[in-house]
C-alpha cells in the first residue's frame, strides 16, 4: 500500500476521517475523546466534516486496527511534510509578492519625483535617501556599514551535546595554545 495523505482505496469515509482526526489530535486516545465530543455536540467548528463522515464513536480497538491497516503514523508525518511545504510554498509566493508592491511603490515614488523636478520643483536629498533606505531594507540589504538582519531568518537550533562537548575541547585546545605561546615570548632571565 502506497502512503498517501489522500483517500486509500478501499478506506471508507468514516475511517478517512477518523485519520484526519487523529493528524490533529495526535494520539488515538485523544482522538476517540474528540471524536465523542464532537458526537455530544451540535455546533462545533469540526462538525461540518467531521460530524458528517465519523458518525457515531468507534472502540479503541477498532481505532487502534484502523491506524495499523492504514498506516495512520507514517500518513501523519507525510501529511506534516506536506503541510510544511505547502507554508513555505505560500510564504514564499507572500513575499515575491510583498517585494513586488514594494517595487511598484519604489517606482511610483520615483516617478513622482522625477516629475516634480522636471517642474523644477524641488526634491531633497532626504527624500531619496528615504526612499533607497526603505527599498534596501524591505529587501534585506545592508544600510550602511553594518548588515541588517531580517525577520525572516530562521531561529539557531541548540547544540547538541556532541556539539558541546567538541566546543570545550577546541576551546581548552585553544586555550593551551595561548598559554604556550605567551610562556614563549616571556623573557628568560640567565
Amino acid at each position: 500500500m502506497n502512503i498517501v495523505t489522500s483517500k486509500i482505496p478501499g478506506e471508507r469515509a468514516k475511517q478517512y476521517a477518523a485519520w484526519l482526526l487523529y493528524c490533529e489530535a495526535g494520539s488515538l486516545e485523544k482522538t476517540l475523546k474528540v471524536w465523542v465530543r464532537i458526537q455530544g455536540q451540535n455546533d462545533t467548528e469540526m462538525i461540518p466534516f467531521f460530524g458528517v463522515f465519523l458518525g457515531k464513536p468507534v472502540s479503541s480497538a477498532t481505532l487502534k486496527r484502523w491506524s495499523v491497516k492504514y498506516r495512520w503514523q507514517e500518513r501523519t508525518e507525510l501529511k506534516n511534510t506536506e503541510d510544511l511545504e505547502d507554508m513555505r510554498f505560500k510564504f514564499k509566493r507572500i513575499k515575491q509578492t510583498r517585494a513586488y508592491k514594494i517595487a511598484i511603490l519604489l517606482d511610483r515614488v520615483l516617478d513622482r519625483l522625477s516629475r516634480q523636478l522636471d517642474q523644477g520643483m524641488y526634491v531633497s536629498t532626504r527624500d531619496l535617501y528615504t526612499l533607497w533606505k526603505m527599498h534596501r531594507v524591505e529587501e534585506g540589504l545592508s544600510i550602511g556599514n553594518y548588515q541588517v538582519v531580517t525577520y525572516q531568518q530562521p531561529p539557531t537550533e541548540p547544540k547538541s551535546p556532541e556539539e558541546i562537548k567538541l566546543d570545550k575541547q577546541i576551546k581548552e585546545v585553544v586555550d593551551q595554545f595561548h598559554k604556550n605561546k605567551q610562556e614563549e615570548d616571556q623573557p628568560t632571565i640567565t
